[in-house]
């Protein structure tokens, strides 16, 4: 029994006293929920319904309510009831007529019969869609309401819009999800390959694997940050510098040679190049075009010609004003820019060479036959007698370093040291000794070649050192001879030279750079080493054939001096020599 009333039911209450009897009968299914309404016959405003507590699994039987009357009601009221398949959120299957009753003003009246029925032919508990139930096929227990279906319209297997039918329809799917079905690259499971601004896999956020902001760079090292190419979805490095192009420079004068890459980077500056490519000339740091014109026998600036352009040039070579009387038997020289430069020679004579042209002469015992300078005008001496010496500027007295044991030192060649301290220098003998010195450590023999070494020299560091002279030894193969520094630490390398007279000494050799260095020694002997192979140089000129050379200075293949024991400068300008003095 249903206790139906407006504002409920109450003991006690006199609306109560009289009540009307409703009979309803169900029969062909089982409904999931069972709701009756009353209304006012005067009033149609005036109505309730309520749910009707259904026996489970029944499939047919009579359902009993008790409808009271409602302050403000009339007596006659309209009564109906319907059942929903399954619960109260399921489809009306079955609907009564309404029919009219009369609350009586006490007991019960006589039932109002109200019929429901619908058929459930499978008995599923659902009704089939034909009787407005949802059962796809009611015959077939293992059948009944429809699936829930998604509409796929960019074919990606993923849906978005929700469709309950039987049987699958067209451009559907099983899965959810796809949160912009009209593009087949955004559902679920998606990776977020796209920059585009845009949730591509559904989940809410955009963008998110692509880390947008982040620093990033491109194939030329240049810095820049994430972001989107809006013109293909791809990702961007924006913010970017332009990178910077490098041209390839070989003797470090800071200009490139156009057409040569070095490399186009926002990386550091590679070594050996430079941003500039006006360079004429990679083997002379003397010769680029962002060098001025100056008075040398060399073409500085590239024109193609050389010292044009300059208010005057005297080439004529001139002796220093170095005051009366004769000048000592120099043997070497050491100079440090263009207008400071130390002599020394045999007797004891040490002298520096000033900016006025006046020699101060320094206090130095030994025969000297070799100098070097410092960065910082520190000279460094080799000489007779197993002597090595230095003397600071402005000293009066140099340090002597005797190792006593009677060598001839003959050359001499020295590195700054990048830290500002000593210089470290290297030094060969007559008997084949090669010596590294770092004061104010003692000198040490590093190798012996058992040759009469006469000179050395290298540049930049140690890897570039030469020394040239002569094998005089009986027996072990006479001949001039040439060595370079071993880098891995062991016995200096012999050097190929070509075909020379036995008799040859090499009293002098000059090193540019990696790539260039010249020899020179008797009977006008004059050799070129171009990237590690030796070479004879043009002859000398008419009248200097078989002169002897003593000593060597290049500025690269386009200009070389050599001294010659006549007290002769020559030149050669990359073709031919010449005489520079006198």
């Amino acid at each position: 029994m249903l206790c139906l009333t407006w504002a409920g039911c109450s003991k006690g209450d006199d609306l109560k006293a009289g009540a009307l009897s409703v009979k309803v009968a169900f029969s062909g299914f089982r409904p999931g929920c069972v709701q009756v309404r009353v209304a006012d016959q005067e009033d149609a405003t005036l109505q309730t319904s309520s749910q009707v507590r259904v026996p489970p699994n029944q499939k047919e039987g009579t359902l009993s309510v008790a409808v009271y009357r409602q302050a403000g009601w009339s007596r006659n009221v309209l009564v109906q009831a319907w059942a929903q398949e399954r619960d109260c959120e399921g489809a009306k299957v079955a609907e009564s007529a309404e029919a009219p009753g009369s609350i009586p003003e006490e007991g019960a009246s006589a039932p109002v019969n109200l019929s429901l029925d619908a058929t459930d032919f499978d008995d599923d508990g659902y009704v089939s869609q034909v009787n407005g139930g949802t059962d796809c096929d009611d015959s077939n227990l293992a059948v009944n309401i429809p699936s829930t279906w998604y509409q796929d319209e960019d074919n990606d297997t993923y849906g978005a819009a929700p469709v309950t039918a039987c049987v699958q329809p067209a451009r559907t799917v099983k899965r959810a999800g796809d949160c912009k079905d009209g593009d087949p690259f955004v559902h679920p499971e998606q990776g977020e390959l796209r920059c585009d601004g845009q949730d591509d896999n559904c989940n809410g956020q955009n963008d998110e694997l692509i880390e947008l902001g982040t620093r990033c760079s491109d194939a030329f090292g240049c810095e820049g940050t994430k972001a989107c190419d809006t013109t293909d979805g791809g990702i961007a490095c924006t913010g970017r510098p332009p990178p910077v192009a490098y041209f390839v420079d070989e003797d470090g004068d800071g200009d490139g040679t156009a057409g040569r890459d070095g490399g186009v980077t926002c990386l550091p500056q590679p070594r050996g190049t430079s941003g500039f490519a006006t360079d004429c000339d990679e083997s002379s740091r003397f010769r680029s075009g962002n060098l001025a014109e100056v008075c040398d026998r060399i073409d500085n600036d590239c024109d193609g010609t050389a010292d044009d352009n300059l208010p005057s040039c005297d080439l004529t070579w001139q002796q220093p004003p170095v005051g009366g009387g004769t000048q000592p038997k120099w043997s070497a020289i050491a100079t440090l820019g263009q207008e400071r430069a130390w002599l020394a020679g045999t007797g004891a004579k040490l002298a520096e060479l000033g900016e006025t042209g006046n020699l101060r002469y320094v206090t130095c015992d030994g025969n000297w036959k070799a100098a070097w300078v410092s960065a910082s005008d520190e000279v460094f001496l080799a000489g007779e007698a197993g002597r090595l010496a230095r003397a600071l500027p402005n000293a009066t007295v140099c340090t002597l370093t005797d190792l006593g044991n009677g060598e001839s030192f003959n050359g001499i060649v020295g590195f700054n040291a990048t830290d500002g301290g000593s210089p470290t220098l290297y030094s060969v003998t007559s008997t084949g000794g090669i010596y590294r010195w770092s004061p104010p450590a003692a000198p040490e023999e590093v190798d012996n070649r058992s040759v009469n070494l006469k000179s050395i020299h290298g540049t930049t560091d140690p890897t570039t050192l030469l020394a040239v002279g002569r094998d005089s030894v009986v027996g072990i193969g006479l001949g001039p001879r040439a060595y370079r520094f071993n880098p891995d630490g062991g016995a200096w390398l012999a050097e190929l030279l070509p075909p020379l007279d036995s008799s040859t000494y090499l009293w002098g050799v000059h090193v540019v750079d990696s790539h260039y260095a010249y020899a020179v020694g008797d009977n006008g002997v004059a050799l070129q080493r171009i990237n590690g192979e030796w070479s004879k140089m043009p002859a000398l000129p008419s009248g200097s054939a078989s002169t002897s050379l003593q000593d060597v200075l290049s500025f690269g293949p386009t200009a070389v001096y050599a001294a010659t024991t006549a007290g002769s400068v020559l030149f050669y300008n990359g073709v031919s020599w010449s005489t520079a003095y006198p």
